[in-house]
């Protein structure tokens, strides 16, 4: 999840291939920034209940985010009333979107091979 240190800045291949779980939970901070508990949530449900995570998974995993730039602590918050003072709330950065980016251009490149080969049934064709 996280490129070599180089010394230089890190490129946002460097970070390719990211985890299910990491790319996961870029892709759930796509949108809105989200607390630990929403981010967990929104996987599960986009998921359909096939991925569940821990806490505790999650949050080292955002510690790894954070550490690699891809995620950052967001300083927004909701109205009072809708909030809890306890909740960390997280964005990706413009590095994570990057990353992102490339994954998703990764992957339909093997999702292109797969049907070159003749792989994906017909009806999964899109």
């Amino acid at each position: 999840m996280s490129p070599s240190d180089t010394g230089s800045p890190p490129r946002p291949a460097d970070f390719l291939p990211l985890t299910n779980l990491a790319f996961n939970m870029l892709i759930a901070l796509g949108n809105e920034d989200r607390h630990g508990y929403a981010i967990i949530k929104e996987i599960e449900e986009r998921s359909e209940g096939a991925l569940t995570v821990r806490s505790g998974t999650l949050y080292t995993a955002l510690q790894r985010l954070q550490e690699s730039g891809l995620v950052e602590e967001s300083g927004d918050r909701p109205a009072p009333d809708r909030d809890d003072k306890r909740r960390r709330y997280y964005r990706i950065t413009e590095l994570g979107r990057e990353v992102v980016g490339l994954e998703v251009e990764r992957l339909g490149t093997l999702i292109d091979a797969a049907r070159d080969k003749e792989l994906v049934a017909a009806s999964q064709r899109s």
